[in-house]
């Protein structure tokens, strides 16, 4: 504030004269005169390539987001229901760019936290759960769960899965807490993958992701349905760390 009135007493050119002065001893970042335009024709750029690649795996979105605007119910997810296309995008690539930039520390951390959603349950919200303080537990009540399926994946590895908690920090914080070194995986749709990313990285936390192929809770859908994803992602992630497990020995 003390800048802007001090300027605001001068000529534009020594305000200039002021900005070019400081460009040499910018420690980071140096945005010149051009930098918004040019990065109005990046994300212009961005969003039309990115419509276009994707462009079968969004082909649903414009049409829900028409009709999530013109509901005059009393929907209370209407908010999150009308989030405009390019959000998703958005958060598609944030998603991947925590995903690579965690790669190598969650590998190093010793301990691993599977994060999964209460919507991949086969009985949500009907699921048999335990309620725990810290994340409720999967009862292996179904075989073919995927809730089941990840906890048989995780049990190869020794690793702990819970269900998320709203309060997402507070329950990462607890298990990094009693862990000492923790890396968590977080499985999540396209809007809240990201979000929780971003949660672990406050805490200093590394977290990779994995997305749910589509969305099947009652946020979305009036009548809900199990959230699938692909089980092989998951997989992937913790071979890369362990190393694979239950392999045939080569005769």
């Amino acid at each position: 504030m003390v800048f802007n009135s001090r300027m605001e007493s001068v000529g534009s050119d020594t305000v200039f004269s002021y900005i070019r002065s400081m460009l040499d001893r910018a420690p980071t970042y140096c945005l010149g005169p051009d930098f918004d335009d040019k990065l109005d024709e990046f994300v212009d750029r961005f969003l039309a390539e990115g419509s276009d690649r994707f462009s079968g795996e969004f082909a649903n979105l414009d049409e829900f987001i028409t009709k999530a605007k013109a509901d005059q119910s009393d929907q209370q997810d209407k908010s999150l229901r009308s989030t405009a296309r390019d959000l998703y995008l958005l958060e598609a690539v944030s998603f991947k760019l925590y995903d690579r930039l965690n790669r190598e520390a969650f590998n190093r951390a010793k301990d691993t936290l599977i994060i999964m959603p209460d919507c991949l349950s086969l009985h949500n919200p009907d699921c048999c759960k335990t309620d725990e303080p810290w994340g409720d537990e999967c009862t292996r009540c179904t075989p073919d769960c995927q809730a089941n399926e990840i906890c048989d994946l995780a049990d190869e590895y020794g690793i702990e899965t819970v269900f998320s908690k709203r309060k997402l920090s507070e329950q990462i914080q607890h298990y990094a807490d009693r862990s000492g070194d923790l890396g968590v995986i977080g499985v999540a749709c396209l809007l809240m993958l990201a979000t929780g990313m971003r949660a672990a990285d406050d805490l200093k936390i590394p977290a990779r992701g994995v997305l749910l192929n589509c969305t099947g809770c009652e946020h979305w859908n009036n009548e809900p349905f199990a959230s699938p994803f692909y089980l092989d992602r998951l997989k992937a992630i913790l071979e890369e760390k362990y190393g694979k497990r239950n392999q045939t020995p080569d005769v």
